[in-house]
């Protein structure tokens, strides 16, 4: 019988095939985990439930899976993995953070957020009761000052509706929509990320657009109703924050998923960090692989209306984090993982344009490098990398700790836990009280 992870779906191989839920507690670590870490590291994913169609299968509509990892008092007492449950129709497979004392499973798209507890257990609970409409996104930015999530998000069911608009949405500290804002467009574009500064938030109108006219025959994986629009005028839009006014400027071809951050320096311009695509779903290559992310900066000066675009690094990174208390303001450090190989870490340093590599090893792969800082942090990197890192040779994964100071250094601990972690995409750290 052929071993289903030898599928010819490129998602559906190896470390990408789903597993079962699990449970288990007091859990082997190396090392020695710093006493001050106690709480929840949540990562979430997909993971398609059995039987699945091999061919058509595509990692964008699998099933949402959880990961948790609960650390106190220098010990590891459990690993769970379950299911996203949702009385709300698809289950959010993408991110899990915390906010005005909630826990959000989400996804963009237009399905709704959930609601889950630090057991992992999934609740019935109705996110923003105060608003009608539950569409979110995967990424919104936290506004530390003022304890607000913003997003950008969009709906396909208004896309299939040929409503062209993305909506502008600040869920405040009480965990309510306060602000709703419809944002038209002249076309459909794929919006898995925004950013914001002290006064704008950034509106990414790029060249992939939804379309429904993709083939269904693809190798390697089904299509996602997106595709490059070659013709497409790609848009920034700056949303000004006090006044919900929009000023578009014209910026170079290109697409993001992942932002770094964004501020705005001491002259007025903005700073823009973030990850860039010369091109992704493109026809003759409809899944997201092909041209690899560089890690760039886009200088925009409002008033003239321009952008400036600098690649910064020559070599593939995604999957950026930073200080969670920086979205919106000046950052000095970032923690990248490499999209080649996957087997290491970058603490990229801006103010001096360089960088130190943790290796991870040869036969082992990571994952999205979430930053913590100390309880009592000194400087802007005085805290911890954490994240899931998978070992071909074992067939499981670890947890890491690395000392984010001395980044290049072998981790502090070091997790095993007790089967693999399927290759997915974002997580948070959590504190518990």
């Amino acid at each position: 019988m052929r071993n289903l992870r030898d599928s010819d779906n490129v998602f559906l191989k190896e470390n990408w095939y789903p597993v079962d839920e699990s449970y288990a507690d007091d859990l082997e670590i190396i090392g020695e985990i710093p006493a001050e870490l106690n709480g929840l590291f949540l990562r979430n994913g997909p993971n398609p439930k059995e039987p699945i169609d091999h061919k058509n299968y595509h990692p964008f509509f699998g099933d949402g899976m959880i990961h948790g990892l609960k650390i106190e008092n220098g010990k590891a007492l459990w690993y769970k993995n379950r299911y996203v449950e949702s009385s709300f129709g698809f289950g959010p497979n993408t991110h899990v953070l915390k906010h005005a004392d909630k826990i959000y499973a989400l996804v963009e798209g237009g399905s709704s957020p959930v609601i889950l507890d630090s057991n992992l257990n999934f609740s019935d609970e109705i996110p923003f009761s105060e608003n009608k409409e539950k569409r979110f996104t995967a990424h919104p930015k936290l506004d530390a000052t003022k304890n607000e999530l913003h997003a950008i998000s969009y709906d396909f069911s208004e896309y299939l509706s040929e409503v062209n608009r993305v909506h502008y949405r600040v869920v405040d500290g009480n965990g309510e929509i306060k602000t709703d804002i419809p944002i038209k467009l002249d076309s459909k574009p794929m919006i898995h990320d925004c950013a914001i500064t002290e006064n704008y938030v950034l509106i990414f109108d790029l060249p992939v657009t939804f379309s429904t006219g993709r083939r269904s025959d693809s190798k390697g994986g089904s299509d996602y109703p997106v595709i490059w629009d070659d013709s497409y005028r790609p848009k920034l839009g700056l949303l000004n924050r006090q006044s919900s006014q929009i000023k578009w400027i014209e910026v170079p071809k290109c697409f993001l998923f992942h932002v770094v951050n964004s501020y705005e320096d001491k002259s007025g311009k903005i700073i823009l960090d973030f990850c860039r695509y010369e091109k992704l779903f493109d026809f003759n290559n409809p899944l997201p692989f092909g041209k690899k992310p560089f890690l760039t900066r886009w200088e925009i000066d409002i008033e003239k209306g321009s952008c400036v675009e600098t690649i910064l690094d020559d070599r593939p990174m995604e999957f950026a984090r930073i200080h969670p208390e920086l979205e919106g303001k000046e950052h000095r450090f970032s923690y990248i993982l490499n999209d080649g190989s996957l087997n290491n870490l970058f603490k990229y340093d801006f103010l001096k344009d360089s960088s130190e590599v943790h290796h991870l090893g040869d036969n082992r792969k990571g994952a999205e490098p979430v930053y913590i800082p100390k309880l009592n942090s000194s400087a802007e990197d005085d805290g911890y990398v954490v994240g899931f890192v998978y070992d071909r040779e074992t067939d499981k994964s670890e947890f890491i700790i690395i000392d984010a100071e001395n980044f290049s250094d072998a981790p502090l601990a070091r997790v095993v836990l007790p089967s693999r972690v399927p290759f997915g995409f974002h997580g948070s750290w959590i504190n518990l009280e």
